[in-house]
């Protein structure tokens, strides 16, 4: 029987595969949810369309010269793929955004015949200038590199980018220009601390918290509400240079320092070393933008009325989705315009048909040459219609969290690709409907898929259909922004968690609670009680924000909280940049006032009393997370409020103001409200004993450089990649690859896959240990060696570190049915498809064995092969000659009676 030769087969393989090495048995799958940027796109002969299949590392590749999208082949690159560029009809670039690398992928082929190491987090990539240039965005450095094609391997021209998180590019029409959209641009909000808030020469004489409504509170204190704590303030920027609340206080005198507000960078690529200029002024978060056909640029995003306080005033009407438009020659100019013009924003809450208009979350806009607009609107999980000043033509819904927009103007046709439900919509762009959806393969896990709609779905989960928790929560982490959600009305709750002085010794919790800073998502769960307070005992308890924030009809239900629990719980740290990419801590890191050595700061955090007494870092902020779970109170603070010890693990991800500065990237720092604007700052308040500089100033530099470092949930080497093409298997990068990664393979640390062409056909290979890879045939193993001197010219060998546990997945059953993939290709079944696994040459019916039961069906198939699929043509052709017809019968007749079954 086929089934029990089959395990025969198997069974040396799951041997190995069981190995502690590997480890194949642990969770095999990652879920940083990585942010699309330009997920789709088209050759320039409009034939084939490219899209990135994320959770699978993939590039799908689509022929549409027909107009129907219809799947050719998948293509391995690296970890996390957000966006592709077609430089020309046989050549892609794709964005790994976890490998810090582009894979330049020969399309006809099907290989990766280069990596390009990139920096930290890369997001996007395109082509312009002359001579022709390669512009990529990254989005941890605040950086353009600039490559060149010609020779990717030569050091690219780095442009330094004036504002947070460079990413979306587009090219003006001319393509002289480079437009790069600013994700984490700010609105020119930044917050006060609250000992300036209670100065006595402010607008409000001191007083601490102030009104919001004139002299009154809106909502009014309830009564017999004790005193609220003193806290900090936010305040916007105005047009006139001014620094005013949401009162219209004036508090110029006291911000001293000023904020980028750049929102898009205009890249010119005439010079040899090219110009950079900038618009400010447009919205928080730039998330897309395309040229129209006037020339005139335009930005899809969000705004945010985080200065506007308490929940009960910006209940459901928090943000804003916009597109603005600005003219290259005057870029002070622009039109912003609003993107819901069906909502006037008087009630949190209408009607869920006027929701479903609503578009939330934009991701992607192109133009038509007749000037039609359209925008996708990943939250909204639908695409609109716009012209040129922004008013809407049509709503067309498409599958679940569209990211990508390509448009083929000859054919009249727009390509969506929607990201949460694996799909690829096709639009007709003169009708405005939805023709076809065609999905393709997506590993993510069923406890993600049923619970990521909590997170984003803007129609679901939110009175006016345009926010949810994304809105702030961007792609599960942070808006970098600070949001005073208390409520005067409301309630003084005990505090229910441990207490670090000892029950009973931590105020209760005060519904007042001044500015907090918006925290990331990324492994809240089985971090404590949730919030800057830990007021929150866990995810469940955020179900009436649904209501009470966001302007729901109603709160979700336990059921659906547990689902929404299940998918945060899955969404993971990234790894840390500043650490090496062994994992180790780095001995000099640059940080505030010079260089900082990480491993000396973290013998300050575990041993060193710099809080007095015997008390240390890790006393409170206990490894690995930074926190306890402990609620802190310090009556004696200049802010009495019950505070959770806070977790550290993305103190990198917070740097970019500093009160001392004219300009900042960001308006608010460390600290639950900005406090401190610095970790510098920070690590110089009273509560801290250092000794006199200059031995104190290099323990501060130090501990910096350790917070800075704080591990994530994924190792620093994660993603890590080298292509080997028989010229450069053996030069230093390589050998360091190797040197650096298959001991911490060895060691159970990470994991390591390579793909490409090897003896012809492409093949996938997992690290077992003892220097050998399984292959994705069952039974046979490769030495590192001797897969490395594989490599060639045309056979390019590309191998990346993934994490421990993934390698089976990634490297060799990309559908996890236990049949490695070149097995189910060469035995007639999909390894995209785990319902689908390998048969003998002759099963026809598919029963695991050839039998009597095979022979009616084999006739049919013989007299009307027209009828056959591709499946049913692979496992009767006999003779390999690509037809149904008599000839075949010999080698079935063979395989039936004598058991002769290739």
């Amino acid at each position: 029987m086929w089934r029990a030769a089959r395990m025969n087969l198997l069974m040396p393989a799951l041997v190995v595969l069981a190995a502690p090495s590997l480890a194949y048995g642990q969770a095999d799958f990652v879920n940083w949810e990585t942010p699309h940027v330009s997920p789709l796109a088209l050759t320039p002969d409009g034939n084939r369309l490219l899209a990135v299949n994320t959770p699978d590392n993939r590039l799908e590749v689509f022929d549409v010269s027909g107009g129907s999208p219809v799947y050719m082949r998948s293509i391995r690159v690296g970890l996390d793929p957000v966006s592709v560029r077609a430089r020309n009809n046989v050549e892609a670039w794709v964005v790994n955004h976890v490998s810090d690398s582009i894979s330049i992928v020969n399309l006809p082929t099907g290989r990766v015949v280069f990596t390009i190491p990139t920096g930290d987090e890369p997001t996007d990539v395109v082509f312009a200038g002359t001579p022709q240039r390669a512009y990529v965005s990254v989005s941890q450095l605040n950086q353009i590199r600039v490559f060149d094609p010609a020779n990717p391997g030569v050091a690219p021209i780095i442009l330094n980018i004036e504002g947070e998180d460079p990413r979306a590019l587009t090219v003006s029409l001319d393509g002289t220009r480079v437009y790069a959209a600013i994700f984490e641009s700010g609105n020119r909000t930044t917050a006060l601390r609250r000992n300036a808030v209670s100065n006595p020469n402010g607008p409000y004489g001191g007083q601490n918290p102030p009104p919001n409504s004139g002299t009154q509170f809106d909502p009014p204190i309830a009564p017999g509400l004790p005193p609220p704590p003193p806290v900090g303030m936010i305040v916007r920027k105005q047009p006139n240079g001014t620094w005013r609340d949401d009162n219209n206080r004036d508090w110029t005198t006291f911000v001293t320092w000023d904020l980028h507000d750049h929102d898009v960078a205009i890249i010119d690529t005439t010079p040899a070393t090219p110009s950079v200029s900038y618009v400010s002024g447009l919205m928080n978060l730039n998330m897309a933008l395309g040229v129209r056909p006037d020339g005139h640029v335009c930005i899809v995003g969000t705004d945010a009325l985080n200065h506007v306080r308490f929940e009960p005033n910006i209940r459901g009407t928090f943000a804003r989705v916009l597109m603005a438009a600005f003219d290259p020659a005057a870029p002070a100019a622009a039109s912003i315009v609003d993107l819901n013009p069906h909502l006037n924003y008087a009630q949190p809450t209408v009607a869920q048909e006027i929701r479903d208009l609503s578009v939330g979350d934009p991701r992607g806009i192109v133009w038509t040459a007749d000037g039609i607009g359209f925008v996708a609107g990943m939250g909204s999980s639908n695409v609109i219609a716009i012209d040129a000043a922004g008013a809407r033509l049509a709503t067309i819904d498409v599958g679940g969290g569209p990211t990508g927009l390509a448009l083929n103007a000859a054919q009249g046709r727009l390509y969506v690709l929607s990201k949460f439900a694996a799909t690829i919509s096709v639009i007709d762009t003169a009708l405005l409907t939805e023709l076809s959806r065609t999905p393709f393969f997506d590993p993510t896990p069923d406890p993600i898929r049923l619970g990521r709609s909590f997170l984003y779905d803007t129609h679901q989960t939110s009175g006016l259909g345009h926010v949810s928790c994304a809105t702030c929560h961007v792609d599960a982490r942070m808006d970098q922004l600070a949001w005073d959600l208390g409520d005067p009305g409301g309630s003084v709750v005990p505090v229910n968690q441990p207490c670090r002085q000892g029950p009973g010794n931590c105020a209760p919790w005060h519904p007042m609670k001044g500015p907090m800073v918006t925290q990331s998502l990324q492994g809240i769960v089985g971090a404590g009680a949730m919030h800057w307070r830990g007021d929150r005992e866990n995810l469940a308890a955020f179900a009436p924000a649904f209501v009470n924030l966001q302007g729901d009809d109603a709160a979700p239900s336990a059921a659906d909280m547990q689902l929404f629990t299940d998918f945060i719980a899955a969404v993971r740290y990234p790894p840390n940049p500043s650490r090496n990419p062994d994992n180790t801590l780095r001995a000099a890191l640059p940080v505030t006032g010079g260089n900082g050595s990480a491993i000396n700061g973290r013998n300050l955090f575990l041993n060193a009393p710099i809080t007095g007494g015997a008390i240390t870092c890790v006393s409170c902020h206990a490894l690995p997370t930074g926190t306890n779970g402990t609620i802190d109170f310090v009556a004696a603070a200049p802010e009495p409020q019950s505070l959770k010890m806070a977790q550290l693990r993305n103190m990198h991800e917070k740097t970019g103001f500093s009160r001392l500065l004219a300009n900042n990237n960001r308006g608010f720092g460390y600290l639950h409200d900005s406090f401190d604007d610095t970790l510098d700052t920070f690590l110089r308040t009273p509560i801290f004993a250092f000794p006199p500089p200059p031995t104190g100033d290099q323990q501060r530099r130090d501990i910096e450089a350790f917070l800075l470092s704080f591990a994530t949930d994924t190792h620093a080497g994660v993603g890590a990649q080298v292509t080997i093409d028989g010229a450069n298997n053996n030069t230093p990068p390589v050998n360091n690859f190797f040197n650096t990664f298959l001991p911490l393979a060895n060691s159970g640390q990470i994991g390591l896959v390579a793909h490409g062409r090897v003896g012809g056909p492409v093949r996938g290979y997992a690290y077992v240990n003892g220097n050998v890879f399984q292959s994705d045939r069952q039974g046979e193993t490769i030495a590192v060696a001797a897969l490395r001197a594989a490599a060639a010219a045309g056979g390019e060998i590309t191998f990346t570190v993934v994490p421990f546990g993934s390698q089976a997945r990634i490297g060799i059953d990309r559908d996890r049915d236990g049949a490695f993939d070149r097995d189910e290709i060469e035995r007639c079944s999909d390894p995209a498809n785990a319902a689908v696994v390998p048969v003998p040459r002759g099963d026809v019916n598919y029963s695991g064995a050839v039998d009597a039961a095979d022979v009616p069906v084999m006739v049919s198939l013989l007299v009307n092969p027209g009828v056959a699929t591709d499946r049913d043509r692979c496992v009767a052709d006999f003779n390999g000659d690509g037809m149904l017809d008599g000839e075949d019968v010999n080698g079935f007749l063979a395989c039936l009676i004598g058991g002769n079954c290739p």
